[in-house]
């Protein structure tokens, strides 16, 4: 994904993120894992592999939201020593989605910041970009745009 300044260059960003207010950047520490890394855990490990994007999250935010965005399109800029394929990519944003709907019985983890990521609250799939970064300095930064609010 092509970059200025180690940011996101606006030329590289989706169309539609032009519609929307940016309210929310995260930084983590980590690269987001792959789908296969998730499909093989024990449902134990992934819980707490929800409860570390969880908490990751809050210490950023300081505070749960008040209100979760109702409609809401994500950029995720994904360091690692490799690349994935895609199907891994996307598969790998599970535990970090499931930290940033609105809690619920099925998902405790949500903090709210997002309605849902289900299609009536995230009309377009989340923008992932993939660039390299040295072994064991991988990282992720997740931009949260607000559709309903005018940039």
């Amino acid at each position: 994904m092509p970059t200025e300044g180690g940011k996101t260059s606006p030329a590289a960003m989706p169309g539609w993120t032009a519609k929307g207010k940016l309210r929310y950047e995260l930084s983590f520490g980590i690269e987001t894992p792959s789908n296969n890394v998730i499909k093989g855990m024990h449902f134990h490990a992934y819980r707490k592999l929800r409860q570390q994007w969880q908490m990751m999250t809050l210490v950023q935010l300081g505070r749960r939201p008040s209100q979760p965005i109702q409609q809401a399109f994500l950029v995720v800029e994904r360091q690692c020593a490799g690349s994935l394929d895609w199907d891994n990519a996307y598969g790998g944003l599970k535990p970090l989605l499931d930290c940033l709907v609105a809690p619920s019985v099925r998902n405790p983890d949500g903090l709210g910041l997002i309605a849902d990521d289900s299609p009536k609250h995230m009309p377009y799939p989340p923008y992932v970009g993939q660039s390299t970064a040295k072994r064991g300095a991988g990282r992720t930064r997740v931009l949260i745009f607000d559709l309903d609010e005018e940039p």
